[in-house]
């Protein structure tokens, strides 16, 4: 009998998430793209095409060329329509007898009207007199006038050539070839929901959790990393997606993940890549979990040398498997909390002749930023001087003092980065001279400040730079997670009992 971790049904009863279902059996998920006053979608060649229906599946378009998307202030619109002809439409429900159903009608503006499908002449009017007077010009009786009553969910599409249609929001979008959004240099093909959340159009992908964790895995590990390296991002990605879920992250946006590094990255392209694809499907349904719960499995692109503690990083409770474990043997001999290590580690070469390019970028950089503008970053109008309060035992700096004008506190590794021009990493130093009085690092800047740093990201859970080097040696990834999430255990019973 499978253990009774029924994580995911249990939300979906207590309806907790934003558009997470299971269809077939399958956890889909909505991936937001984007979230833009307007939306302009663009086939990808000159075969592609667009289908647009409402949710309830009665009303459709299709679109050969490029569309654009504007949400409509419907106070703004037209108000008067001239009916062409009315049709009543059944609908076959269960096992019941047809019945009428309950319709929008299509007309240059949407009237809501129930138990039959209004037909309208393309002209369309914002006063009734001017509807009126064309209706005796055309020998129409004004009986057909009929008053359009607009959705706050109305969108404006507009195709190449300039024709308009309207329809309500969510709606389905699907495409067999490839489509691009707004300025997006990506490409997306298959099945999408829009929604309008205030005044914003949110265009969501929807797709399966394996085939999101393909795109994941693609864009945050690289679709050239050994298949064991793969196959512990897709285990660690699928367990963070499914927290996110549980933690509800943006069920008020009107989505269940984002595309960016603030959930994970997704870009699409997924089905380019068979190495992936098979990573995936030999995997599949694996999650971590420690003391019968899902494990909090985050992870970054470069330690640089010794992951960290999620408590020191995020200021809560200490986690068992989230302690912080040593990923190159050669810093064991240093204490990257003291400066004077912190330093000798970062000056240290370590490049491996496998590494690729952005291994080498986020194992060793180097950054500059003026004086002026690092007092800009932290609000102050001058700095004197710079104090360097505390480094984690992965030399990440995670309170640092900048004196001037006023005196500012940075007491997270994430602000650090942001304030000293965007750094990969907060485990750096300032290079030139330094003092130490009482365990502070103090320093006097110059006016061009020069920055020499180790790693990429927070540097919790598992580094995928290290999980990289582990598989090239031909470490299994069960391995690579268990030391990097040590006591938890691989589990695919998560779905049902």
């Amino acid at each position: 009998m499978k253990r009774n971790y029924l994580i995911i049904l249990l939300l979906f009863c207590l309806k907790l998430l934003a558009g997470a279902q299971f269809i077939k059996g399958e956890l889909y998920l909505e991936i937001n793209l984007t979230a833009s006053p307007q939306l302009t979608i663009t086939p990808k060649g000159k075969n592609a095409n667009i289908t647009i229906t409402e949710m309830d599946g009665l009303i459709s378009r299709n679109f050969d060329s490029a569309i654009t998307i504007n949400i409509m202030n419907p106070e703004t619109l037209v108000h008067y329509a001239i009916l062409d002809f009315t049709e009543i439409v059944y609908a076959a429900h269960d096992d019941e007898q047809a019945v009428v159903r309950d319709f929008f009608a299509w007309a240059n503006s949407r009237l809501k009207i129930k138990k039959e499908l209004q037909h309208f002449l393309p002209e369309s009017f914002t006063t009734e007199e001017e509807a009126k007077q064309y209706a005796s010009k055309q020998g129409i009786p004004i009986d057909k006038i009929k008053e359009v009553q607009l959705l706050n969910s109305t969108v404006q599409i507009q195709d190449a050539t300039g024709n308009l249609c309207y329809m309500e929001t969510p709606l389905k979008i699907h495409s067999e070839g490839e489509i691009y959004f707004n300025r997006n240099s990506y490409d997306y093909s298959g099945d999408f929901i829009l929604k309008t959340i205030k005044k914003q159009i949110i265009l969501n992908q929807l797709l399966p959790l394996e085939t999101y964790l393909a795109g994941v895995v693609q864009n945050e590990i690289g679709d050239n990393a050994p298949a064991e390296a793969l196959k512990a991002q897709i285990v660690a990605a699928r367990t963070h997606a499914l927290t996110l879920l549980l933690n509800n992250k943006h069920k008020t946006d009107g989505y269940d993940l984002c595309n960016s590094t603030h959930c994970q990255v997704y870009k699409g392209k997924y089905l380019l890549n068979e190495q992936i694809l098979q990573a995936v499907y030999e995997c599949a349904s694996e999650v971590l979990f420690y003391n019968g719960n899902l494990a909090e499995t985050t992870y970054h692109s470069c330690c640089g040398g010794k992951t960290e503690a999620a408590d020191i990083i995020w200021k809560g409770k200490p986690i068992d498997y989230l302690k912080g474990v040593t990923c190159l043997n050669a810093v064991n001999s240093f204490d990257l909390s003291k400066e004077k290590d912190a330093r000798a580690w970062i000056d240290k070469p370590l490049a491996e002749e496998e590494m690729s390019s952005w291994e080498r970028g986020a194992l060793s950089w180097h950054k500059s930023i003026s004086l002026n503008q690092l007092a800009k970053n932290a609000g102050l109008s001058s700095i004197s001087r710079i104090e360097i309060l505390q480094r984690g035992s992965s030399g990440r700096i995670t309170k640092v003092k900048l004196i001037g004008n006023e005196t500012i506190s940075l007491n997270s590794e994430y602000q650090i980065r942001q304030v000293f021009g965007n750094l990969l990493s907060s485990f750096f130093y300032i290079e030139g001279s330094y003092q130490i009085a009482n365990g502070t690092v103090i320093i006097i800047p110059k006016p061009n400040i020069k920055i020499k740093g180790r790693g990429a990201g927070h540097g919790v859970g598992m580094c995928q730079v290290g999980a990289l080097r582990m598989a090239r040696k031909g470490t299994k990834y069960e391995e690579i997670l268990q030391h990097y999430y040590p006591g938890t255990t691989i589990n695919k019973d998560w779905i049902d009992d």
